[in-house]
Parts: structure tokens; sequence; C-alpha cells
């Protein structure tokens, strides 16, 4: 009966698992949803530094 009990925990277990690992590899293969979210805020961090470093300076530009 213990032999019984243990197999069938075991197998759970691995059945756990393996559902486990598929649904990481399904998530890994879907492409990201937000990717032009992505881009855009990406952009507008760059445009923004961009900005503050080509912006008006006392000490190092003239204009």
């Amino acid at each position: 009966m213990a032999a019984t009990v243990a197999t069938t925990a075991g197998t759970v277990l691995l059945l756990l698992f393996v559902i486990n690992v598929v649904s990481e590899v399904a998530v890994a293969a879907r492409p990201l949803e937000g990717d032009g979210w992505l881009e855009s805020g990406i952009g507008m961090v760059t445009e923004v530094l961009r900005a503050a470093k080509s912006g008006s300076s006392g000490r190092t530009h003239c204009c």
C-alpha cells in the first residue's frame, strides 16, 4: 500500500514538473505584447537624454 502511494505521489510530482516546464516554454516562445510600448519608451528616453545633452549650458557653450 505504501509503495502505491509513493508511486502515485512521484507520478503527480513529475506531472506537475512537466506542466511547469511546458508552460515556461510556451511563455518564452510567445512574442512580447509590449514591443511597441518598449520601442516608444526607449525612444522617448533617448530623446530626453539627447535634449538634455544638447541643451544650452552656461559654462561649456556660448549659445
